[in-house]
Order: C-alpha cells, then structure tokens, then sequence
C-alpha cells in the first residue's frame, strides 16, 4: 500500500500444508487463493485472474509478479504504471541478461526470443518474463487462453500479436543461481517453444492443404496457372478459418490475409514462371515456390509489424 499499489492476490498452487504458517502470515496484506494439488503457473496466474475478474470493477491494471524473490517493489509499481499509462498494451519487465545470469535462463530466453521473432515477426528482448502489466480491457483474452504451466506465459505473448507490447528495463535479481525456481530447463523448454508450432498450425494446414489441391489439378489439366491460382485461394480461406478456432488473437486481421495473400500469389507465378520456363516440372517448381514463399512471409510478417508498431 505504501508503493501505491491497489489488492494483492498471492495465488498458493499446491504447496501443502507445510507452508501453512507462511499464507496464514502474509493474510494481513494480501488476499490468499490456495488449491491443491500443485497445477503448475499457468493455472495460478488464472487462478488470480479470474478472481480479479470476479471481484473487481473496471477499469484497472493488473500486474503479475513471481513469488521468488526476483521482482523488486519498485520495479512493480514501475510497469504498473506504464501499463496504465498504456491501457491497451502488454508491459514486461525487461530483465538484461549476461554471462551472472543462470544458464537456463539465458538458454530458455535465447531460444523462445529467437522462434517468437520468426513466427511473430518482432523482436521481444525478454520473453519468459514473470513480471507482467496490463489494462482490465486485455483481461477476457488472457483467461481464454490455454496452458496450465509455463507455456502459458507464451500464450500471453502469442495472444498480444495484434497489440504493442512495451519492455520496460528492471533489476535482475537471483537467489542462490535462482535455486527457488521450479523452471525444468529441458521439459519446459520444450512445452514453450511448442507452443510456437500450435499457433503456426493453421498456416501449415492450410498451406499442405494448398500444395495437394496445386499437385491434383496439375496432374488432371495442362497448365500451371489456374491450379497455382485455385491452390492459393484454398489456403487463404482455409487458414483464415482455422484461425478462428486456432488462432491465440481476438481478433482476425482479414485485411492483412488478403494483401499478404496476394503479394505471395505474384511471387509464386512469378517463380513458378520463371522455372517453368527452364524446362522444370510444374510440380518440382511449385515446392521450391513454397520454401521460397516461406521466407517471403516472413519478410512481409516482419513489414507488418513494424509498420504498426514503429513510433
């Protein structure tokens, strides 16, 4: 209260009952969820969600910190108030990471900074964060989401794609090479960087969908042209419905689809063409095409991003 910083909710996720004493202690300065048994972080920070959403009235700003010790006061009150400057942003705490930092830390880090960039197109320093701020208006997209351990956190930055996200620099603390997390560098790992292939999992349905439907009608005509055409227009709808069901956004950027949509389409004519041209078969050239309109999207994944992002 003294940091200016509104209810605390302190979200107990199976402890036992050795801890007892400790939640009974802190009582008197926080309002205490226990459950049992141990369901991992991402039902925790649900868990606290929903009881802000059930018991508080809008607006507000929420900030969820971790119980290890790491997340200093003043850094807290720090991203609370840049999210509420920010309502419709996701605020991280920023931590610099260097050679004093636990190697799996910086390997976790390394490797989910590297594949959010690819799949998400911008660059996020600090992607494991726990410390994290935003409006009550981001608070229905972030309980929707799935993900009961620490792939959860990676959802809340699939889910924030189509939102800015502001990286706010904090103190990086540790105890004991950071001993007290329950972090499995290997398992844990994995699961997250998972999570990057569920969100891509629409386009490459619908791209495999494109491929077979470009290899039939290529094999039943005698042209390229039109099956390239038909194959395109397959995976723009297939995917943009996919995304309804698959995708972590709320919203569906229609707009982006087709103009990415058509941009590759010329580019795939366009090698396919020139392919044909020296004598390679359409369906040989069509999966070069795909590799090379891999990249392509990438690239204009990235455009877009800046585009709507840059200051």
């Amino acid at each position: 209260k003294n940091a200016g910083i509104g209810p605390v909710i302190v979200v107990d996720d199976g402890s036992g009952d050795a801890y007892d004493a400790a939640f009974d202690s802190i009582r008197q300065y926080a309002d205490v969820r226990r459950y049992q048994p141990n369901r991992g972080k991402g039902e925790a920070l649900k868990c606290g969600l929903r009881y802000i959403d059930q018991h508080f009235q809008p607006p507000y700003t929420v900030v969820t910190a971790d119980a290890d010790g790491q997340h200093r006061v003043v850094d807290i009150v720090s991203v609370c108030d840049t999210a509420a400057e920010h309502p419709d942003t996701l605020v991280l705490g920023k931590r610099l990471l260097n050679a004093s930092s636990p190697v799996k830390s910086r390997i976790g880090n390394g490797l989910t900074r590297f594949f959010y960039r690819l799949i998400a197109g911008r660059s996020i320093y600090e992607t494991q964060t726990g410390l994290r701020a935003f409006s009550d208006r981001l608070l229905p997209r972030f309980l929707k989401l799935p993900g009961s351990r620490y792939e959860y956190e990676i959802d809340m930055m699939l889910s924030a794609c189509d939102i800015d996200i502001i990286e706010v620099p904090i103190q990086t603390v540790y105890f004991d090479n950071n001993a007290a997390s329950h972090f499995r560098p290997l398992k844990d790992t994995v699961k997250l960087n998972a999570e990057f292939i569920r969100f891509k999992l629409p386009s490459l349905i619908a791209g495999a969908a494109g491929l077979l439907l470009f290899i039939i009608l290529t094999l039943i005509t005698d042209g390229w042209l039109i099956p390239c055409i038909a194959a395109r227009l397959l995976t723009l709808l297939l995917q943009y419905v996919l995304d309804l069901s698959f995708s972590f956004s709320e919203k569906v950027p229609i707009g982006r689809y087709v103009i990415t949509s058509l941009m590759i389409l010329l580019c795939d004519l366009a090698v396919i063409g020139a392919l044909s041209v020296i004598g390679m078969p359409p369906i040989a050239a069509k999966l070069i095409a795909c590799v090379l309109m891999t990249a392509v999207g990438v690239v204009l994944r990235t455009w877009f991003q800046h585009r709507k992002f840059k200051s």
